[in-house]
């Protein structure tokens, strides 16, 4: 039997598809569910041909009827979907944050209602497992819609891929009703929380956060080969973004004023620790930097500064870090910014969402909206 692997470009990446004839003669693709991004490395192309050549085949038998049933049911059951095609996909499309949490919302989905084949699963699965996290386990709603978004992109996937005939858990019905825990920062508690971080660094990390709109995550993972100083953009890959989706953040007057901060403690730290940065290009180095090694700040350690600050000015606690983000978009709006605009910039995790508001230009149309900031 004889089939081959075709590389093709789909929703923003390349996915393999297994090409044969059928009974007929006549030419038949299948998805084999691996994908790897449009700006690869050779390992990632690598490992995604691995990983592609080893579900080509079965697919094409199942496709002829001819799988071996003990086998064939196996690569159907969650567990093993999970393991073999959806988290190899996630690794190679997202950042590793957005893996693990994937992970830990299905483990939780696996034990609570248990590893059966894909197609087995229904709607009231996902209504047990509400109640079962809700109401045995005492688990926060936000946290539980969450962990239902998750599971929901796994099914999703699936469906997509033909994995599985049809997708049981359509809409958002199952969802618990919560009321947004998080609020833009008011101008008064901005301003407090600048004065407050006057002259230390995680002040300038925070002015960063709120003139660009960038997540923790994102902010963490910026390095100096993503800022172009000559157009004053910063260009974010998929790997470093919630949404997979690659974008372009103009820096507006502020922000362009921080990074050139960040740019000259990176300098002298070069200057003064040689060794340090004898395999390190520049442009390889990280934007928010450690004061000690050559590290990045992780998301946890920019959370612990911010909440001590927060704690000094006396602000609400219900205030996060990721309120920045809110501020950006709010304020902006408030100022008279175009609402697609803002939207283009801050990026989206559903395609969904983004066809539903954005048009067709790209971010860097919108450098009018950064200045509003």
């Amino acid at each position: 039997m004889e089939y081959k692997l075709y590389p093709f470009k789909r929703e923003g990446k390349y996915r393999y598809y297994v090409r044969f004839n059928d009974e007929q003669g006549q030419r038949k693709n299948l998805s084999t569910g691996v994908t790897y991004p449009l700006k690869y490395t050779n390992k990632q192309k690598a490992q995604a041909l691995k990983q592609a050549k080893k579900v080509a085949k079965q697919r094409v038998l199942e496709y002829f009827g001819m799988a071996d049933k003990k086998e064939s049911f196996k690569v159907h059951r969650l567990s093993d979907y999970l393991e073999h095609h959806y988290y190899p996909h996630v690794r190679t499309n997202c950042a590793e944050s957005t893996l693990v949490s994937y992970r830990n919302a299905l483990t939780h989905f696996l034990r609570i209602c248990g590893d059966k084949p894909l197609k087995a699963y229904k709607l009231s699965d996902l209504q047990y497992y509400k109640v079962h996290r809700f109401e045995k386990e005492q688990i926060k709603k936000t946290t539980i819609n969450i962990e239902l978004r998750s599971v929901k992109a796994a099914f999703n996937w699936a469906y997509k891929n033909e994995y599985v005939d049809k997708f049981s858990f359509r809409g958002q019905e199952y969802m618990f009703k919560t009321k947004p825990n998080r609020r833009e920062f008011k101008m008064y508690e901005l301003q407090r929380l600048l004065k407050q971080t006057e002259g230390k660094m995680i002040g300038q990390v925070i002015r960063l956060a709120y003139y660009t709109g960038m997540r923790i995550g994102e902010l963490s993972d910026i390095q100096w080969q993503m800022i172009n100083f000559e157009k004053r953009f910063i260009d974010l890959p998929l790997q470093i973004t919630k949404g997979n989706k690659p974008r372009k953040i103009p820096i507006c007057r502020n922000a362009y004023y921080i990074i050139k901060f960040f740019k000259h403690v990176l300098e002298k730290k070069r200057e003064n620790h040689p060794k340090w940065y004898k395999h390190k290009p520049f442009e390889r180095c990280y934007v928010v930097q450690k004061k000690r090694g050559i590290g990045q700040y992780q998301p946890r350690s920019i959370q612990d500064m911010f909440r001590k600050e927060m704690n000094k000015a006396g602000l609400p606690k219900e205030l996060k870090f990721h309120c920045l983000r809110h501020s950006f978009a709010t304020h902006t709006l408030e100022n008279g910014a175009d609402i697609n605009g803002v939207k283009k910039i801050m990026g989206h995790s559903t395609l969904g969402v983004i066809e539903q508001f954005y048009d067709h230009t790209t971010a860097l149309d919108h450098r009018d909206v950064v200045e509003l900031i």
